[in-house]
């Protein structure tokens, strides 16, 4: 009876408009971009708000609960995908962080002074974050994500419950991906800087009274941070190229 009065009061509202809103609110929380904890919360939910309107159409009607528990039950439901739907494509985006902890402890750009926040512990990691996202947000991630909700109601339809056998495969896809990627993004640093302590090694041996780790560490982090300078549009490009070309398990 509460949704057939709100129905009269707002035309073209109805039960289904409250299960696109908490799908896509759960999933813009922990998006990559729109997610960032440096956004505030009334933001986020003004951006899940003004998508539901235009999301609420292409999702197949879902009668209204009769009793608290069904009603509960389906806004649970809801709720569970779009965080699942959101952390597939924020596992992704993690791989930029994983890879710029891996280049700063293998090339010690982690010792260098600066603040530590959500992406990373050093510096180098956070200026790769933001010009991760701002590329990311350049290429059209908002009208992806858009798609990405659109896909959901399609993988998913609203009132029911997803797979969970399903959603724990996917998630292991998505994990091992994610390593991959960040892994094959990291290489030329963790190889070279195994080539140059190698390098160092053996100068030591030949020459035990030269200080190398005087000279070898200096030599290292400006070598880091020239390759770092020169590797970091391509190594961005091919993170971006990855987490814009995701998709959800079943989508068209």
């Amino acid at each position: 009876m509460m949704w057939d009065e709100l129905g009269q009061l707002l035309p073209g509202f109805n039960w289904t408009w409250v299960l696109v809103y908490l799908r896509v609110q759960a999933l813009v929380l922990v998006l990559p971009g729109l997610g960032e904890r440096v956004l505030p919360i009334r933001v986020r939910a003004a951006a899940a708000l003004a998508v539901t309107p235009m999301l609420a159409g292409l999702a197949p009607p879902a009668a209204a609960p009769g009793d608290v528990v069904a009603t509960v039950a389906q806004a649970a439901g809801e709720t569970l995908i779009g965080l699942a739907a959101g952390m597939g494509l924020r596992l992704l985006a993690l791989s930029l962080d994983i890879a710029t902890s891996a280049i700063a402890a293998t090339a010690s750009l982690s010792q260098l002074i600066g603040g530590q926040n959500e992406a990373a512990p050093h510096p180098i990691g956070n200026m790769i974050h933001l010009a991760g996202i701002a590329v990311l947000m350049a290429l059209g991630l908002p009208v992806m994500l858009v798609h990405l909700m659109a896909d959901s109601f399609g993988v998913w339809p609203p009132g029911g419950w997803p797979d969970a056998q399903g959603l724990a495969s996917e998630a292991i896809r998505l994990v091992a991906r994610s390593f991959w990627i960040a892994m094959l993004l990291a290489a030329p640093f963790t190889l070279g800087g195994f080539m140059f302590q190698a390098l160092s090694g053996v100068i030591n041996r030949v020459m035990p009274a030269l200080p190398v780790i005087f000279i070898g560490s200096p030599a290292a982090i400006m070598l880091a941070l020239g390759a770092l300078a020169l590797l970091a549009p391509v190594l961005v490009a091919l993170w971006a190229d990855a987490v814009l070309g995701h998709m959800l398990p079943g989508a068209p």
